[in-house]
């Protein structure tokens, strides 16, 4: 098994939503970026990073999705699906602090590279302004399988924006 290291070094999700955090409302994310793979056989490659998600509010402030996110321009390109559950809590005021899980699968273009499974938690603050949001917020991920390349966890910041429609 390989050794390896990722290191996401900028992600940028942009979203559209359907007006409000409220039950029935809907969310379009995109996202982009770039981030890099240390690998000890070859060395780093470098990725840029692109991806598309679907949130559903199933009740107030409670949103489930799916999402895929795609690791391009590096070898080997990496595939991720991740299902994330986010609450969004509401204060009354601008500001709304969320915290979230997820379960995310890996998986690689080349069989020398074991998929692997992983979960983890998001926290953070979105500030609503007129026609949306914008937030920044934390993302610790937690490896599942247990031979996954001898790393166990890693964080990273996230900066997520959003526009109704």
């Amino acid at each position: 098994m390989m050794m390896q290291k990722t290191i996401p070094l900028f992600l940028l999700s942009l979203s559209l939503y359907g007006g409000s955090f409220s039950a029935g409302n809907m969310g379009l994310g995109l996202t982009v970026g770039s981030g890099s793979v240390s690998y000890t056989v070859r060395g780093t490659e470098s990725y840029f990073i692109a991806g598309v998600s679907v949130d559903y509010f199933i009740i107030d402030g409670l949103a489930l999705g799916l999402g895929y996110r795609g690791w391009f321009g590096g070898s080997p390109t990496i595939h991720q699906v991740s299902v994330p559950l986010t609450y969004y809590m509401p204060t009354g005021k601008k500001f709304r602090p969320y915290l979230g899980v997820f379960y995310r699968y890996t998986d690689y273009s080349d069989t020398a590279y074991e998929s692997y499974n992983s979960g983890g938690v998001r926290v953070g603050a979105a500030m609503m302004f007129r026609g949306g949001y914008a937030g920044f917020g934390w993302v610790q991920e937690y490896y599942l399988d247990a031979e996954y390349q001898g790393e166990s966890i890693s964080g990273y910041p996230e900066m997520v924006v959003g526009f109704s429609f």
